[in-house]
């Protein structure tokens, strides 16, 4: 039996088409659906059960000592970098994992977790994953600090499970995102807008040395991000734990990103630069770029990573452009 956390969301979702790709099917999933469209997410996956975020916890402590648990992905998650509730966020990103972690070190279930490059802060240059200098980070936002507070006390466990890695996700995009709404991917939103008007609304750039569109990040297809999920799920050696980059480890500009998505709808480039938010001012990263020669070198993870242009051909051709455009 696999558990993935935030399984009919975005990454978790993805991840368990990829499980139902190599055969997994005994899948429990973690999530709150409500009335949002989240449940889209499953509707072609296979699957054991859906339990409650909110029951999960209870439900794990009345197993039998037995459990029969392989692994359990924790990708659930308040993401929205702009919630402004940090005591809502530590609750349920730093207190819930917590906890969760300590079941799997008490009962010997490898665990791997989603923990985010938003806790590298305003740093925009280096992007080292060496535990060395993750006590040092800065998160420039709640969510960010979210994430950096269960990094750092991970770290300071004596008691851990068989197995365990944090993932520190960069831009992910591609299929399974279109419940996020105002957390779109870049490459989402602009597929949306180059459809109803043939144009695309960048931010302009507020540094004199970098021009309108050269921002750079770090943008990875989401089917990258679960095959090192998957990955990691068979190699789990205790040497392998660890708290790992997870991007494309090449920075892209937004210009680059939207011409790519102008290319694969076969229209023509026309590109509208827009004040960037008040409200994002002193948040905004300017570059981005995972560094992945730890995930490389210490977990064996060899595959390439998809470049920019091709997860943009497959994400708009293969799903944005068809009437189902799910998983």
């Amino acid at each position: 039996m696999v558990i993935v956390t935030g399984g009919a969301g975005f990454i978790g979702s993805s991840l368990i088409w990829k499980l139902n790709q190599k055969g997994h099917d005994n899948i429990i999933v973690v999530d709150r659906l409500g009335e949002s469209q989240k449940w889209k997410n499953l509707a072609k996956r296979s699957v054991r059960d859906i339990i409650h975020k909110d029951r999960f916890l209870d439900w794990l402590q009345n197993r039998p000592k037995n459990h029969g648990i392989e692994a359990i992905f924790h990708m659930g998650a308040c993401s929205t970098t702009t919630e402004r509730n940090v005591d809502y966020l530590v609750e349920n990103n730093f207190h819930y994992s917590m906890r969760l972690w300590e079941y799997c070190a008490k009962a010997k279930i490898p665990f791997i977790y989603a923990s985010s490059a938003a806790t590298y802060g305003s740093m925009e240059s280096g992007f080292s994953d060496d535990v060395k200098i993750i006590p040092g980070l800065r998160p420039i936002n709640p969510y960010g600090f979210s994430k950096q507070l269960f990094d750092e006390w991970v770290l300071n466990q004596k008691s851990t499970p068989p197995f365990w890695a944090g993932l520190k996700f960069f831009n992910v995009y591609g299929p399974q995102e279109y419940h996020k709404a105002g957390q779109l991917s870049v490459v989402c939103s602009a597929y949306s807008q180059i459809s109803d008007s043939k144009k695309l609304r960048l931010f302009k750039s507020e540094r004199s040395a970098i021009a309108h569109g050269q921002q750079a990040r770090d943008f990875v297809y989401v089917k990258d991000v679960v095959d090192v999920l998957y990955h990691l799920f068979q190699v789990q050696t205790v040497g392998v734990s660890g708290i790992y980059n997870l991007g494309s480890g090449k920075a892209r500009t937004f210009e680059d990103l939207g011409r790519a998505v102008f290319k694969s709808m076969n229209i023509k480039p026309s590109i509208e630069w827009i004040e960037l938010p008040e409200a994002l001012k002193n948040q905004y990263q300017y570059f981005t770029q995972a560094d992945l020669t730890l995930l490389r070198q210490k977990t064996g993870y060899k595959a390439k990573m998809t470049m920019l242009e091709d997860g943009v051909d497959d994400y708009v051709q293969n799903y944005l452009s068809k009437a189902d455009p799910f998983l």
